[in-house]
């Protein structure tokens, strides 16, 4: 294996060899010299496993014959080139005669174009003199006789091949990949037709193929010998391929995933992760052709994306089980929810606690042999650790947030690209410096008018540690850009974990991390960057959870001052909106001034409030259509209508107490979907209680 794309072919020369096979080429070698005689011709065989080395290795033995012993010649003749059984026996003889000396092998080549005619009279590509004319053996046939028998016809071509006193070596590579007929065939040409004394066989195959392949044509029964015994009727000699022993095939590997691996970050990790899995790679790559063809795919799979955007170990693991069990990876999308989360989706029943049913991965492994399921449990539970059950083997998971057990990468490593619905962590990377440097732009393209999934995704990457600000100045800078960007975003949506809340609360563990002597105005500059009160007020209550856990009792100055300054405002602008009434805007988030000024000065409210009832400046009416809120109703797009459920508590700590007739009006129907406060009103008649009285 070397750092060149991976092409298959075999090693011409013993030269190359780093399995430590070219002394068992050079005994092999000898042995077929040593056995040779004029007056017989044995049979060798090289059985292996396909992409163990054969043809390899039939090449060195063919090299130290020919370097140890000059007189031998070699006759490569290549079954499955051909396209039946005449044409099979045709160029077995052609291969034969091409070994010849020009002129001494004349009358040679004549005798052998006379058999193939006798033997087989469609095969006509018998070189007679040089050349491969049908013509010229049809003439050759008729000058020696007229249609003589097969036997006379050999005896006269054995008898010219004696008279050469030539060594020939007949080299028949993958006889496993003929079928049938072509395989009894060619053991037919092999045992009989070709069996000229002074010719030596070298025939290369691998057992199984070939006993599979000679049960299927009906010529042996299968499992009970007898394919074992046909062949022992063929080849005198059985040699074999010898196997890579452990130590090799690290070895290969080790040289191969160098190559095809690329520099990441050394956190000791992913050696260990590797090197716990060494008994996969062993077990499943056993030949030299599968490693090879393992590490060819790496170099080409590794590099289709950035070292950053993906884990290039869980890469060498998906295509270790790719290339091993391909209607198993075939599989794994389809799984892809239950492999990353590790269960079904479904409760689990007859228990009172809350939990899903756990995905058993054992029908996906009902695609893969049952001598190799162990292996491909190992691999599966290595790249989706949350499948793991107890009592299996240890678990050997990638510790990066790349990882393919991690939904938002999953679909790359079988796109092995980054497709329209994804966003490369670099891009994201680049757009969060930018932000920090104060150009929110790019920042904002990939947040603004997009699909609320593809902002999610990115908003995830945002927060990775690794793109966190790590001095005040930037950390002021970033807020101030995410302040801008929140008040872009859709502020309609009302869901818990919507990419606005999770934005607003970025922006407060941005100023959280603020040096305890930031001066207020810096802080409440980055706040009012925020367009709304409910926006600002969202912030700054997420910011004060987070500063009472931080500082507990010892809390920076700033923040109690932006307190003050934001429940000031907050109280202001709520007893504004109730002085204008109905013809107050009709904008969300008056409940968060509501609570926020409750949080924090709720006699002070309370008693502005009483006031405004006193001079008749506002009614019960309308403090009640402040506390009706709205809600979406999902559907294909937000559908906003007023909630059923009024606020009862919330009046209760607002309203002065005692009887009003208001309380008596009936209940009416009006348009839910009709948001203005003058419904709004209307909405909360006969829904709402009066005020307890104070104890």
């Amino acid at each position: 294996m070397t750092d060149s794309t991976w092409t298959d072919e075999p090693l011409r020369s013993g030269k190359h060899d780093t399995l430590g096979r070219l002394a068992y080429a050079q005994r092999a070698a000898e042995l077929i010299h040593t056995t040779h005689s004029f007056e017989s011709s044995a049979v060798f065989g090289l059985s292996g496993p396909w992409g163990s080395g054969k043809t390899s290795l039939v090449n060195m033995i063919v090299e130290e014959l020919q370097r140890e012993h000059p007189k031998w010649a070699t006759a490569r003749f290549t079954p499955w080139a051909t396209s039946d059984v005449s044409g099979l026996l045709g160029e077995f003889y052609s291969s034969l005669a091409e070994t010849l000396p020009r002129k001494r092998g004349k009358q040679v080549r004549q005798a052998l174009a006379l058999t193939a005619s006798v033997a087989a009279p469609a095969a006509n590509m018998i070189p007679v003199a040089g050349g491969a004319a049908a013509g010229a053996i049809r003439l050759a046939g008729e000058a020696l006789a007229k249609s003589p028998s097969w036997q006379v016809a050999f005896n006269k071509a054995s008898e010219e091949l004696k008279e050469l006193k030539k060594p020939i070596l007949v080299v028949v590579d993958d006889i496993d990949r003929l079928h049938g007929e072509e395989l009894l065939t060619l053991l037919k040409v092999v045992r009989l037709l070709g069996r000229f004394d002074g010719v030596q066989y070298l025939l290369a195959y691998d057992d199984e193929t070939l006993y599979r392949s000679m049960t299927a044509s009906g010529a042996v029964s299968p499992h009970d010998g007898s394919a074992e015994r046909f062949m022992e009727k063929i080849v005198q000699y059985p040699l074999f391929v010898p196997p890579l022993l452990r130590h090799q095939q690290i070895s290969r590997l080790n040289t191969g995933l160098t190559y095809a691996s690329r520099e990441a970050d050394d956190e000791g990790s992913a050696d260990r992760r590797l090197s716990g899995l060494v008994d996969c790679f062993t077990d499943l790559l056993t030949t030299p052709r599968a490693i090879d063809r393992y590490i060819g795919q790496l170099q080409h799979h590794i590099p289709l994306l950035p070292p950053d955007e993906i884990d290039d170990e869980d890469v060498m693991l998906l295509t270790l089980i790719r290339v091993s069990f391909p209607a198993m990876f075939n599989s794994i999308p389809r799984y892809r929810t239950e492999l990353v989360s590790g269960h079904t989706g479904e409760m689990k029943t007859g228990t009172t606690r809350f939990e899903y049913e756990p995905f058993d991965i054992e029908p996906l492994l009902g695609v893969v042999p049952a001598e190799r399921r162990a292996t491909a449990r190992e691999l599966l539970v290595s790249l989706f650790p949350k499948v793991h059950k107890k009592g299996q083997l240890s678990v050997h998971a990638s510790r990066r947030r790349q990882s393919v057990q991690h939904k938002e990468y999953f679909d790359r490593y079988f796109a092995m690209g980054i497709l329209d619905h994804d966003v490369s962590d670099a891009t994201v990377e680049d757009a969060v410096t930018s932000a920090t440097g104060g150009d929110g732009g790019p920042l904002a393209s990939l947040l603004v008018g997009r699909p609320e999934a593809f902002r999610g995704l990115v908003l995830s990457k945002c927060l990775s540690p690794t793109n966190q600000p790590t001095t005040d100045a930037e950390r002021i800078q970033l807020a101030e850009v995410l302040g801008q960007i929140a008040n872009a975003l859709p502020s309609d949506d009302n869901a818990p974990f919507s990419v606005q809340d999770q934005l607003l609360t970025w922006i407060g563990e941005l100023l959280v991390g603020l040096d305890r002597g930031t001066p207020s105005a810096t802080v409440r500059a980055v706040i009012w960057r925020l367009d709304s009160p409910a926006l600002r007020i969202r912030t700054w209550m997420r910011l004060e959870n987070k500063i009472d856990h931080v500082y507990r009792s010892d809390r920076p100055v700033w923040s109690d001052e932006v307190t003050t300054i934001l429940v000031d405002d907050s109280l202001t602008d709520f007893l504004d909106h109730l002085k204008q009434g109905d013809d107050a805007e009709a904008r969300s988030g008056v409940g968060y001034q509501v609570h926020f000024v409750l949080r924090h000065r709720a006699e002070h409210l309370r008693s502005a409030v009483k006031e405004l009832f006193e001079s008749k400046e506002v009614n019960f009416s309308i403090l009640a259509s402040r506390l009706v809120s709205a809600r979406t109703i999902t559907g294909t797009k937000p559908d906003w209508q007023l909630s059923p459920d009024f606020d009862q508590e919330t009046f209760n700590q607002l309203a002065p107490p005692g009887d009003d007739p208001w309380y008596a009006e009936p209940i009416q129907d009006v348009d839910l979907r009709d948001l203005s406060w003058a419904n709004r009103r209307k909405f909360a008649a006969g829904r709402v209680s009066p005020a307890p009285q104070a104890s």
